[in-house]
């Protein structure tokens, strides 16, 4: 299973307590702005060392405190405890005692996998975030993964270092390393999308009713390379526009990738809740490739995604829900949620920070 428990102390506005989540479906019910999307971000945080709202840590502090903890029972093959810190401005984050250093050593124990408002932004939103998604999807069956993204990351960092102070004598070493690191991660990047389109293509069909083709197009920017020396000549090609911008233009990080019905871009075409439906299944499908590709389930935390979908639809998105150790579900307290209970579904009813345990 996953949590048994989540203790709390001058984290946002939720009260400070321990609050038993020993079950597989929670449930948390209640108006909005009362605490139910602060306890699935003290969820997230517990598996991976960060939240999903914010990158300013300072933010997570009650107002008036200085500091702030989140700490879980998980159960995997064996009982382990997390805790999240924060005080005087630094983050700590502790496994079984332990203090660890790289959030990457938490996405190993207990991913979990977040459906939430923002995420329509994969489908409209910015090429940044398709990538932010893809590249989320890879680590976390992958997290060796994450290190190919850092050494990119710094390399392309380092040369744009290079660009603004016009050292192109830097340019020759950042370039053959920037290809080599580039190479890597687009080849592995359109692997994994050609795997992903699989599990998508078939859900989004089950879910939406929407007939035609659909299809996940990775448009890489370096093209169709075969080998790290053309991906130099192509870096070498783009220096007076990187000079230009003051960055550079090429690579992997400028990368696009979209969604196609019927050859058509699916963001152009489709309406707002064809693209709120095509983003809840698009963590559906992350979910199930996971499963998929690590042998393993993630948690489910699935923030008011419920609401925006008509009966129909809301009854397909739960008969596809993928496999998982287990949900945290957030509902208003008019929606019938009970139609969705088990007997191992534990009831919160959720008001100004307090948490109810419903019979």
């Amino acid at each position: 299973m996953g949590f048994r428990s989540v203790q709390l102390f001058n984290y946002r506005n939720l009260v400070d307590r321990r609050i038993e989540v020993n079950g597989r479906e929670i449930f948390l019910v209640g108006e909005n702005g009362q605490g139910k999307t602060n306890f699935l971000e003290s969820v997230y945080l517990l598996c991976y060392g960060s939240s999903f709202r914010t990158r300013k840590d300072k933010e997570l502090i009650e107002i008036g405190e200085k500091s702030m903890s989140v700490r879980g029972t998980s159960v995997t093959d064996i009982e382990n405890d997390v805790q999240l810190k924060v005080e005087g401005g630094q983050k700590q984050i502790i496994f079984n005692g332990k203090k660890i250093t790289d959030r990457k050593q938490l996405i190993q124990h207990l991913p979990c996998i977040i459906f939430s408002h923002d995420d329509i932004e994969f489908v409209s939103g910015p090429p940044e975030r398709r990538r932010w998604f893809f590249n989320q999807t890879m680590s976390l069956y992958n997290p060796l993964f994450i290190d190919i993204l850092r050494r990119y990351g710094k390399i392309i960092q380092m040369r744009n270092t290079s660009v603004r102070e016009g050292r192109e004598d830097l340019l020759e070493i950042y370039d053959d390393q920037a290809a080599a690191a580039g190479l890597d991660l687009q080849h592995r990047r359109a692997e994994a999308i050609a795997l992903f389109n699989q599990t998508f293509n078939e859900l989004f069909h089950a879910v939406s009713g929407l007939s035609g083709d659909i299809s996940i197009r990775y448009s890489p920017s370096w093209g169709a390379i075969e080998n790290a020396d053309q991906a130099v000549e192509i870096l070498k090609s783009k220096r007076s526009a990187d000079f230009a911008f003051k960055t550079t233009t090429s690579g992997p990080h400028r990368d696009r990738i979209g969604f196609y019905l019927d050859g058509r871009d699916f963001s152009r075409i489709a309406s707002t809740g064809q693209r709120r439906l095509m983003s809840l299944v698009l963590r559906v499908a992350q979910a199930k490739f996971y499963t998929t590709m690590s042998r393993r389930n993630p948690i489910l935390l699935l923030d008011d995604v419920l609401l925006e979908l008509d009966a129909e639809r809301r009854r397909k998105f739960i008969g596809e829900l993928p496999s998982y150790e287990q949900a945290f579900f957030t509902f208003l307290p008019d929606e019938q949620y009970d139609r969705y209970r088990t007997d191992n579904t534990v009831v919160y009813h959720v008001q100004e920070g307090t948490f109810e345990e419903s019979s």
